[in-house]
């Protein structure tokens, strides 16, 4: 027959096994709300693919993070091509990263695409960083590094 310190020992591993458990299970549950669903729009005739490509492919409920900051990190490298995150269309390839352009509603750090049509547009940064994904990374063939030599 196990000892009494046995007994003791089992019982509170047992217990802790217990209380852990119960902790996870009740604060482990997260009560998610459901989105709202989306409002239906008005549908209205396609826009010109000139227009389309100069506007931001953001929503312009949220104000742009980067208009003003001269330091802001840029996520899309040159060469990256990117495609819109909503619907999977071709932006182009990104050729320039510009520190300040002017804005219609300030100065801010930008992107230069060029898109399949050889049309440059230009894109608030974090607007497009927001909207858009990496479809390919051109990989810059980098010499190997040199041995120092002994």
């Amino acid at each position: 027959m196990p000892s009494l310190r046995f007994k003791l020992l089992g019982g509170i591993l047992i217990g802790l096994l217990v209380v852990v458990v119960a902790l996870t299970m009740l604060l482990g549950r997260s009560h998610r709300i459901a989105a709202p669903p989306p409002e239906p729009r008005a549908t209205a005739a396609p826009e010109p693919a000139a227009s389309r490509a100069e506007t931001p492919p953001a929503s312009p409920e949220r104000p742009s993070r980067s208009k003003g900051q001269s330091d802001w990190t840029f996520f899309f490298r040159v060469g990256d091509t990117l495609t819109r995150m909503s619907d999977g269309t071709a932006l182009g390839v990104v050729v320039r990263l510009e520190r300040t352009h002017p804005f219609p509603d300030g100065v801010g750090p930008a992107y230069v695409v060029r898109s399949q049509d050889q049309r440059e547009a230009v894109f608030d940064a974090d607007a497009l960083e927001r909207s858009a994904r990496i479809d390919a990374i051109r990989e810059i063939a980098r010499p190997p590094l040199a041995t120092p030599a002994r």
